[in-house]
């Protein structure tokens, strides 16, 4: 019986590790993002190479918001089911996180061409809340 729950005690600690690792995977990725945003506002000269710049920017900012935020949501599912949280609840919190990224770029996109008004963000919202639930029930 002591051999058995010692196996037990191994096997949760082997699952632990692979949410830690995943965890400090998703955080360096949001170190590397953070670190491209920055590095092609600062070198990258807009002007001249006009395509190349948009598009690091663009995704740059997409991923790391979408790391950044999968950590945060991941931590408040961590808090709100009182620490008893599975790699599934990862893996959800990036779905979210991402889909949460896309909304703040379709934002940014309507401000920049003077389209932001309550109804552009409020259907691109909705848009995305039921895309959310449409892979939530597939699920």
């Amino acid at each position: 019986m002591l051999k058995m729950s010692r196996i037990l005690q191994i096997n949760l600690l082997v699952k632990k590790m692979k949410k830690r690792f995943l965890l400090l995977l998703i955080f360096i990725m949001f170190v590397i993002c953070a670190t491209t945003f920055v590095l092609v506002i600062k070198y990258l000269d807009p002007f001249e190479y006009a395509a190349l710049w948009v598009s690091s920017l663009v995704f740059s900012y997409l991923f790391g918001l979408s790391w950044l935020l999968t950590l945060i949501l991941y931590f408040i599912k961590k808090i709100y089911f009182r620490w008893n949280v599975a790699i599934y609840h990862i893996l959800v919190s990036f779905r979210q996180a991402f889909f949460i990224s896309v909304f703040f770029l379709i934002l940014i996109f309507f401000f920049y061409f003077f389209a932001s008004i309550f109804l552009t963000w409020f259907l691109s919202f909705i848009v995305l809340f039921f895309l959310e639930l449409f892979i939530k029930n597939q699920e």
